[in-house]
């Protein structure tokens, strides 16, 4: 009899123990998951923002492209349209005849600077996207030291066809078309997006 208690106390003991030790397994396998479950919660916050922010880039980029359309239209069929009219400032059209101060990130002082904008008395309306609420503003300028026309001492040159408007130097010879060059102008853009962003835009074209 005392060795049947005996043995059902051992097995008692060791049920026991074998209890403690899954508990134990248990507990920590649940801290695992646990764990792995903040990670992945984690890791689906910071995809999504990093979603949000590429689609957010993505976004200004856009809005930058409708500046840089704008200053084309101004170059190619509008007030800017004309070697003339480009020869002097026209503030109307946010346009300078000489190459303006930049910062040392080469984007003119005009666009970063409401006060240096303000004081260049450019006045041609930004566009605006109330929904979005963005507002974008766009400078030209001519990569040139003096007004006037435009010249190879004074003015930065870049290779153009000589058969566009404006080339420079135009010729032909075998039937082919030679490369020539034309005056350097300088399209910056500044978006201003929502929570404060701002994105900067440029594009240099030869006419």
């Amino acid at each position: 009899m005392l060795k049947s208690s005996l043995i059902h106390r051992s097995r008692s003991a060791r049920a026991s123990q074998q209890r403690g030790v899954v508990m134990i397994i248990t507990l920590i396998a649940l801290a695992i998951l646990m764990a792995g479950g903040i990670a992945l919660v984690r890791s689906s916050d910071t995809t999504s923002q990093l979603a949000g922010q590429l689609a957010f880039r993505r976004d200004l980029k856009n809005q930058g492209e409708r500046g840089l359309s704008q200053a084309l239209a101004r170059l190619s069929t509008g007030a800017l349209s004309t070697s003339t009219a480009r020869a002097n400032d026209l503030d109307s059209s946010n346009y300078s005849a000489i190459r303006l101060a930049s910062n040392a990130q080469g984007v003119p002082t005009v666009l970063t600077d409401d006060t240096a904008f303000t004081n260049a008395e450019m006045s041609a309306a930004d566009l605006t996207d109330t929904t979005a609420g963005v507002t974008v503003r766009t400078v030209i300028d001519r990569l040139c030291m003096a007004t006037g026309t435009p010249s190879d001492s004074q003015c930065t040159r870049l290779p153009l066809d000589c058969s566009a408007k404006g080339g420079q130097d135009s010729a032909s010879m075998g039937g082919q078309t030679l490369k020539c060059t034309g005056t350097a102008y300088r399209i910056s853009v500044r978006v201003d997006g929502p929570r404060s962003t701002q994105a900067f835009f440029q594009s240099i074209i030869a006419l």
